[in-house]
């Protein structure tokens, strides 16, 4: 993370231009210096930012911010924005946020993707610098993505050379999926899966699509990996699948599951 130790020089200006009510006097927390991970893809729970009153966070993303810069849903103007650069903000809470108060800040990027964090308050410690990381489905073209998994695809399962204990995923009613491999090559994980043998209802194309994947942080939190979903080239698609993720540092296993389904999610080991 590059350094901003200089916008430093610029918060006591910015706190002194808001009136002297809505100053909170800053409470003695711990200021972290942390790098935080946010998908592009929709659902599951948001990332977490703690700020508080008084004390200014510095943000910077991975790439240039989006035309508009980010939007915060505060209707009582708590927390001031102020730009720095193309790739870097500045929050500025006026208070703290109420325990459970939990304020929604959209943070649009080029070329046309946006994240979505959560602010929050917590005792004893506040966010003062955060580099923002976006979380993108791997291109199947790169790196050999989509042939690895097409490999996989035509290799028995038994050949993979994986131990795994029977996994299955209920898409939807009648039409459940087995988990043959779970691969790692590098940053990408590949999973895949096929129809379990016996049933009459296959799974459709739209069936593969809806398959959801989470990341499990050490610290508890859930992450929804973006997704790319490759399917056999002959006309045996809709019986296997592959899907491939790029879970981030941190990961302790993987959540699969159903995108809207409130049925459990299966928990996979990250090889």
């Amino acid at each position: 993370m590059r350094s901003v130790s200089w916008v430093a020089l610029l918060v006591p200006l910015l706190f002194s231009s808001l009136p002297a009510a809505a100053r909170e006097r800053p409470v003695e927390r711990v200021s972290r210096k942390r790098t935080v991970h946010a998908s592009t893809a929709a659902g599951g729970a948001l990332p977490e930012l703690s700020v508080a009153g008084g004390s200014a966070t510095v943000i910077t993303t991975d790439v240039p911010l989006g035309p508009g810069g980010p939007v915060l849903q505060d209707e009582h103007g708590r927390v001031r924005l102020v730009p720095v650069d193309v790739t870097s903000f500045i929050l500025l809470p006026s208070s703290d946020l109420r325990e459970g108060e939990r304020l929604v800040l959209t943070v649009p990027l080029t070329p046309g993707d946006s994240l979505q964090i959560s602010l929050v308050t917590r005792r004893g410690e506040v966010d003062g610098e955060v580099r923002l990381v976006r979380l993108q489905a791997p291109v199947a073209g790169q790196e050999g993505v989509s042939d690895v998994a097409r490999l996989l695809q035509t290799v028995p399962s038994a050949q993979v050379g994986l131990a795994l204990s029977k996994a299955w995923v209920r898409l939807r009613a009648g039409v459940h999926v087995e988990v043959e491999s779970v691969l790692r090559i590098g940053p990408h994980v590949f999973i895949t899966l096929s129809s379990l043998p016996g049933w009459k209802s296959r799974p459709s194309r739209e069936d593969w699509e809806r398959l959801q994947l989470r990341a499990s942080q050490g610290d508890g939190s859930t992450l929804v990996l973006p997704l790319l979903h490759v399917s056999p080239p002959s006309g045996d698609a809709v019986s296997r699948h592959t899907v491939v993720a790029t879970p981030p540092g941190g990961t302790a296993h993987l959540l699969l599951g159903v995108d809207g389904s409130a049925l459990p999610e299966t928990v996979l080991a990250l090889p």
